[in-house]
């Protein structure tokens, strides 16, 4: 009978050490994928923000029609957002990308909007709406920098639905693992006590710390993980957009307590299959 108890601990905590393992494996990938996931969201975003029409507005405009012609522009759909430059701006942002000093009587710039659009199919709407706009002197647009930018977002949304495909996957596999070891658990119970009900909650109580050790071991071997991968795309100049661990940190750690919430509060199902 001693023997019998001994290999049965001997199996169980072989198996716990290899779902273990199993979970640690799954929670970096899973890690991998939504810190990829982020990164191309930023960098959308960020591509997005270059997307934008310079108008030249009127000199004789009062500052209420200032606010008035960028409230006229925000509230068409087509519109993510407005941006006043001042001319004093403009001139100044204009000695420092020319790299000299120019004297400040000589500023030839007027006042300006910057029209920041959703879509480059949103374009033509928005310039016919801008030569209909009286307040508008002249208006700039730069065909060809916003094909670029969009045939640029467009790639990195079919990489951001790989990657989106990539996290749900890696949560299958991560949840797969789990739920293995607890009908594995599960089994070893009964073979001990067929008639024992909560059977399937000891064999769930049983992997939840595993578990939860797991997956935050996993979180930090991929931050340590990370932290070299980035600094290797930098250096080589191959990626120089890539976001810093500290952008990551607090989302990282928030999917990962989710999932470790997930699993301490998931339900379990007695032998029949009845939930509790």
């Amino acid at each position: 009978m001693f023997k019998t108890n001994e290999k049965r601990e001997i199996n169980n905590f072989t198996g716990i050490r290899r779902g273990f393992f199993g979970i640690i494996a799954a929670a970096f990938i899973f890690n991998m994928f939504f810190a990829g996931f982020l990164n191309i969201s930023s960098h959308i975003k960020e591509l997005k923000n270059k997307n934008f029409i310079m108008a030249e507005l009127q000199s004789s405009l009062s500052q209420s029609k200032k606010e008035e012609l960028e409230q006229k522009f925000l509230n068409l759909k087509e519109v993510q957002k407005v941006t006043y430059v001042d001319s004093y701006t403009a001139f100044q942002d204009l000695q420092k990308n020319l790299g000299i000093v120019i004297p400040k009587g000589e500023n030839p710039l007027p006042d300006s909007l910057r029209i920041y659009f959703k879509n480059a199919e949103d374009v033509e709407k928005l310039q016919s709406v801008l030569e209909e706009t009286q307040e508008i002197k002249e208006f700039f647009i730069d065909g060809i920098y916003i094909s670029e930018i969009n045939n640029r977002v467009r790639i990195l949304n079919l990489f951001g639905i790989i990657f989106a495909a990539g996290i749900v996957c890696s949560l299958f596999i991560l949840n797969s693992v789990f739920k293995f070891q607890i009908e594995t658990d599960y089994l070893i119970n009964i073979m001990t006590d067929s008639t024992n009900p909560r059977n399937r909650i000891k064999a769930k109580n049983i992997n939840l710390l595993p578990f939860t050790v797991a997956v935050f071991i996993s979180l930090l071997l991929f931050f340590n993980f990370y932290v070299i991968v980035r600094k290797a795309l930098i250096q080589g100049v191959i990626f120089t957009d890539v976001l810093s661990l500290l952008q990551i940190l607090y989302l990282q750690t928030g999917a990962a307590v989710l999932i470790v919430l997930y699993a301490w509060f998931m339900p379990v199902y007695k032998r029949t299959g009845v939930k509790r």
